[in-house]
């Protein structure tokens, strides 16, 4: 495991060596945090908290203490996942009860959207229809309208996850743009007015809007109420925004600190790249 110059709070674990069980055991003998955890006393591992990508991640690293077969495991520290794309997934334990409705399930979504994208198809006009025929998939059969319902709920999810607002969509003036893009912009009415109509009259919410929530009302108990022992945040690089801000807000702690896979240090990249 390096360290980072700038900050004793940012750590990394080099590619070629296994990521949970190296986080393991830096943790266990003392290099990620100093002192820590106390060998006089066998129960102070359990008052850290680790945060990790996923569901799997939290059993591997559980395995990876085990595995270590130190007497300090005997109580692991809290290890939570930050997050997974289903919704199926525990965000927090406890949860941390986001002011949202609960989400909607998948399938759920999927049956949902379908026969709005069937009453989009016939709609359209016959000769624009025809216009873009084997061009685009228009749903002919319920089966393609379920196929498309899948891809109209991942652009949401993808979308809501990086924050995006449909309002710049509202925005755009079909006069000035090609008959296509005219449709494109008919079909994601679906998104920007029907949906939400159906979601407010079901008391659900968008997954990914549920998970930004969830993830955002963490990073706000946290700075409200820090916890007692070490808190890390370990394998994400923050691609997703309210995970980046998780990310900032636990190295701001003062006793957090965050372990990245693979990140360069200053004397391999050199002073300008790092």
């Amino acid at each position: 495991m390096t360290q980072g110059r700038d900050s004793a709070l940012l750590f990394s674990i080099p590619v070629g060596m296994p990521f949970l069980p190296g986080l393991a055991e830096a943790l266990l003998s003392g290099r990620l945090i100093p002192g820590f955890p106390d060998a006089a006393d066998p129960l102070s591992l359990a008052s850290a908290t680790i945060y990790v990508p996923t569901r799997r991640a939290a059993r591997e690293l559980r395995a990876a203490f085990a595995a270590l077969g130190n007497p300090a495991t005997v109580l692991l520290p809290v290890i939570r996942p930050l997050g997974e794309f289903d919704e199926d997934a525990a965000l927090f334990d406890p949860d941390p009860s986001p002011a949202l409705p609960p989400p909607v399930a998948t399938i759920e979504r999927v049956l949902l959207l379908a026969p709005l994208i069937r009453a989009w198809k016939q709609q359209i006009p016959r000769h624009v229809a025809a216009k873009f025929e084997g061009k685009v998939v228009v749903p002919a059969s319920s089966a393609d309208a379920i196929w498309m319902a899948r891809e109209l709920a991942a652009f949401m999810d993808e979308a809501e996850t990086g924050g995006m607002s449909y309002a710049a969509l509202a925005g755009l003036t079909q006069d000035s743009l090609a008959e296509w893009w005219q449709v494109t912009l008919d079909f994601l009415r679906i998104v920007t007015e029907h949906w939400p109509a159906i979601l407010a009259q079901s008391n659900r919410s968008n997954p990914a809007v549920f998970r930004n929530a969830a993830i955002e009302a963490e990073t706000a108990r946290l700075a409200r109420n820090p916890a007692g022992g070490p808190v890390i945040v370990a394998g994400s690089t923050g691609s997703i925004p309210a995970i980046a801000g998780l990310i900032a807000a636990i190295v701001r702690l003062p006793n957090g600190c965050a372990v990245l896979p693979g990140l360069s240090m200053p004397g391999e990249l050199g002073e300008e790249a790092w």
